[in-house]
């Protein structure tokens, strides 16, 4: 796919070694890592440890187009198949916000360009997604963009949550992203 998204507000791109003070304010932020399910990073050295696990393929900061700022991440992960290769056809999309940014329809916004993008290069493609139930702005805007919810399950207490959750599974098809998505930036 494109290395480069361009939407109405936002610059997709590839993560950069200079991306990581505005990075720290998203992954040293204790509620946007409960919300997206990320481990919160304590230090600069864990925010630069995160910041080289984003710099790969099908992976953006997004960015403000008029400050040119990161504000959040969104990627493209591959998936494995029952023989634990990785499938061809299907992705998982994942991302996260700088806390400051929600509700301004920027992450909706980030979505449907790299669904877009994804469909145009393969129809093919199927894009899974989940999202802790509880959150409930990740499951409207999912829902909203026309994925349709496969299951839910709970997940035990671990590391990440010290309290069991419940996660809601969903899947695209290019299909159902052009009969059922619906976008509008706010």
């Amino acid at each position: 796919m494109n290395n480069k998204i361009l939407t109405p507000r936002l610059n997709l791109r590839p993560f950069t070694t200079t991306d990581l003070f505005k990075l720290r304010e998203i992954v040293e932020n204790a509620e946007i890592a409960k919300r997206a399910g990320f481990r919160v990073s304590n230090s600069a050295f864990e925010s630069n440890f995160f910041l080289q696990q984003l710099m790969q393929t099908n992976i953006w900061a997004i960015t403000l187009k008029q400050s040119a700022d990161v504000i959040g991440s969104i990627g493209l992960y591959s998936v494995s198949d029952k023989t634990h290769e990785p499938d061809p056809l299907k992705f998982e999309i994942g991302y996260m916000l700088n806390q400051d940014f929600w509700g301004t329809g920027y992450m909706k916004e980030a979505v449907y360009y790299v669904l877009q993008q994804a469909f145009q290069e393969n129809p093919a493609y199927t894009v899974l997604a989940s999202t802790y139930t509880e959150n409930k702005r990740s499951k409207l805007l999912l829902e909203h963009l026309g994925f349709e919810m496969t299951g839910q399950h709970t997940l035990l207490a671990s590391v990440l949550n010290p309290d069991p959750k419940q996660e809601t599974y969903y899947e695209l098809t290019e299909k159902g992203f052009r009969e059922g998505g619906n976008y509008a930036t706010h």
